[in-house]
């Protein structure tokens, strides 16, 4: 025995030891558990960061794969502001006319010309084969709606007699005009 400390003061002494050494062994739990979810989470970010890094790598090496094909139109086409075959046509025009010649020919119908009227910025007047006059087009508008609505309307004026007219307008959805 100690001087001055009884066997009681001695036990609560060692109980408060093991209650210390409860304590560190529950902060050390609590850093080893906090260790293992960092660990687990930086290996779910590594794995996230791979997947992401394989599914671009399949994007990029398939996008070099594409080849863009300009289509270019097989039929004359005519600039009205110089009366001369239109040279300088944007790629879009160009693949608009060539969509619209394989639309009319999937209607049995053949254009024969195109026109770029002038002051015009989306519009091109095509001229069909066994028809007088011009059928007006918007650029705005898919190429197979616009050729089936003049078809539509072609063969409505066929039907009616009429060979021929100064012009069919088909530029607006839903609706047909003639002059």
């Amino acid at each position: 025995m100690q001087a001055g400390k009884t066997i009681a003061a001695k036990r609560e002494r060692l109980e408060a030891d093991s209650e210390r050494d409860r304590v560190r062994k529950v902060i050390r739990r609590r850093k080893l558990m906090a260790i293992l979810a960092v660990i687990l989470l930086a290996g779910l970010l590594l794995f996230l960061a791979f997947r992401v890094f394989q599914e671009w790598a399949k994007w990029a090496s398939t996008r070099q794969e594409i080849i863009v094909i300009e289509k270019e139109p097989s039929v004359e086409v005519i600039d009205e502001t110089t009366g001369k075959n239109a040279e300088n046509l944007s790629s879009r025009v160009k693949e608009y006319i060539a969509n619209l010649e394989e639309e009319f020919v999937a209607l049995d119908r053949k254009i024969v010309r195109a026109h770029i009227p002038a002051g015009k910025i989306r519009e091109v007047d095509v001229e069909v084969e066994s028809f007088t006059g011009i059928i007006k087009v918007s650029l705005d508008r898919s190429p197979a709606v616009s050729a089936e609505d003049a078809s539509r309307m072609l063969n409505y004026l066929e039907g009616q007699g009429i060979q021929g007219c100064e012009y069919i307008d088909v530029r607006i959805e839903r609706k047909a005009y003639w002059k």
